[in-house]
């Protein structure tokens, strides 16, 4: 034990004591708590397939989710962010963990007038001491960030999910893209002429759209945190 660490026990009266080694027993609730992380961690990380390299990233999102939600040990209602802050939590701004994302890079970064405005990475959390989300991007690169479009339903899935509808239910779509076949060109302004035409097979690609059943909603939008 260092005297730094001893210190503050000689100063106080105290005794530090540790537990037995191999028995985890004698320290439950960090213990217990540490099982509660982790078995929210790997489904959390499971779902998207992130990689375990990326724990310690699961781990603290699953803890700022924890101090975010009711627990049966507190009052009825409450969370442990509302006990320590006075203020209900505000969960608007929470995405799904591994969630594919786009960072809106500012004007300085942009590779000239063609240059790309979007930048492709992986959600990550929420970094402490910041309004931003944390993203790592496909070069490696990691940043926090305040703009980013979060792609919450994958385009193939939905596009899978629009093949399977029945002729009774309508899907609205409201952008005119769409996945075509090989070969073919799609123009989104002149869809209505397409359709008319179209000798292959195609699907409607849900972006932005009303959706009927709500199963299927496509959520992809530009979120600001």
């Amino acid at each position: 034990m260092s005297s730094a660490f001893k210190a503050p026990h000689d100063d106080n009266g105290t005794t530090h004591q540790t537990t037995v080694p191999d028995t985890p027993q004698q320290n439950g609730v960090p213990e217990r708590l540490k099982r509660v992380l982790v078995e929210m961690a790997r489904p959390m990380m499971r779902h998207k397939d992130v990689e375990q390299d990326l724990w310690a990233d699961a781990i603290k999102t699953a803890v700022y989710i924890k101090n975010r939600v009711t627990s049966r040990t507190l009052s009825v209602g409450k969370t442990p962010f509302e006990l320590w802050t006075g203020n209900r939590p505000d969960v608007s701004h929470m995405r799904v963990f591994g969630l594919s994302c786009w960072v809106v890079l500012h004007k300085s970064h942009i590779n000239g007038k063609f240059g790309d405005k979007a930048a492709k990475g992986v959600f990550l959390g929420y970094p402490a001491g910041s309004k931003a989300y944390k993203v790592m991007l496909d070069d490696g690169k990691v940043v926090k960030a305040r703009s980013v479009v979060f792609a919450e339903t994958n385009v193939s899935e939905a596009a899978e999910v629009a093949e399977d509808l029945s002729g009774d239910e309508n899907v609205g779509v409201e952008t005119g893209l769409r996945l075509a076949s090989d070969g073919e060109d799609v123009d989104a302004d002149n869809d209505d002429e397409d359709d008319k035409q179209d000798d292959g097979p195609c699907w409607d690609v849900m972006l932005n759209a009303a959706v009927s059943p709500p199963a299927v909603k496509s959520k992809i939008q530009e979120t600001r945190y």
